[in-house]
């Protein structure tokens, strides 16, 4: 996501991104979708996953003759360490049905990819370009996640899922509108360019600054600092907010260790 938002700047190009906002994920999911797409991606043990997810069950207090017994057939065991991989597992069958969408179609985000991201030239050996990206595209790629969330019962929070067009280019944004996008018959919100939104839990703008997320992270670390001073010797605390601090966006900007 920051690779291509900065080569968009870098290169002068526009990039529609469409920011989805699952509703109630790792409760909404289909267990038999989940046991399911975890066969096709061939991982081991499913079948033991799926015995132990069928043996649990709940009941209410008083645990009396007349408490009811609920079983689930829908989310992932909260709490567990192993949720979350095992929804990025599931969740990747919706990132490679839209994969293969683009592959077969021809369709990307219209950048020049390079070797050296220093190198902007059109030289085939280092790059290559892909077909610019359209409004027809990008509804025909919005069909799939509401084709997912059809197949598996998960929802998709319209509400607050956004369309940012990535554009440093102020004449073209004021010229050219942004595509009428919808999902379920709902038309998506379009950030204006200095809007403040938060995305996959990092603060930026509707044209994808992650000024803020890294003035959090310079924050926290004066915080942490001003700690030690405060109590020397207590450098566990210290490296724990530090480490907080570096984790909070590590997965979206390069860099960040030798600023800290």
């Amino acid at each position: 996501m920051h690779f291509v938002t900065h080569e968009a700047h870098r290169q002068g190009k526009r990039v529609y991104r469409v920011d989805i906002n699952f509703r109630n994920t790792f409760y909404a999911m289909s267990q038999a979708a989940l046991w399911h797409a975890m066969n096709m991606f061939h991982i081991p043990d499913v079948d033991l996953l799926q015995q132990i997810y069928n043996s649990a069950t709940v009941r209410l207090a008083p645990n009396e003759a007349e408490s009811a017994t609920f079983a689930f057939h829908i989310g992932v065991a909260q709490g567990s360490i192993m949720s979350p991989q095992r929804f990025n597992i599931f969740i990747n069958a919706l990132l490679r049905m839209l994969t293969a969408t683009g592959q077969n179609q021809g369709i990307s985000h219209g950048l020049q990819i390079s070797k050296d991201p220093d190198d902007s030239s059109q030289d085939a050996n280092h790059g290559y370009q892909f077909n610019n990206i359209g409004f027809i595209d990008v509804s025909r790629f919005l069909l799939r996640p509401q084709k997912f969330t059809t197949w598996c019962g998960m929802e998709i929070n319209v509400k607050k899922t956004f369309l940012l067009v990535i554009d440093k280019d102020q004449k073209r944004r004021e010229s050219t509108l942004a595509p009428d996008l919808r999902i379920n018959g709902e038309r998506l919100k379009t950030l204006d360019i200095n809007d403040a939104c938060r995305y996959l839990g990092y603060w930026g703008t509707g044209n994808g600054d992650m000024s803020a997320t890294r003035e959090v992270e310079r924050e926290k670390a004066r915080v942490a600092r001003e700690h030690e001073l405060r109590r020397l010797g207590d450098r566990v605390y210290t490296l724990s907010q530090l480490c907080g601090a570096l984790m909070y966006k590590s997965g979206i900007c390069c860099g960040q260790v030798k600023r800290l």
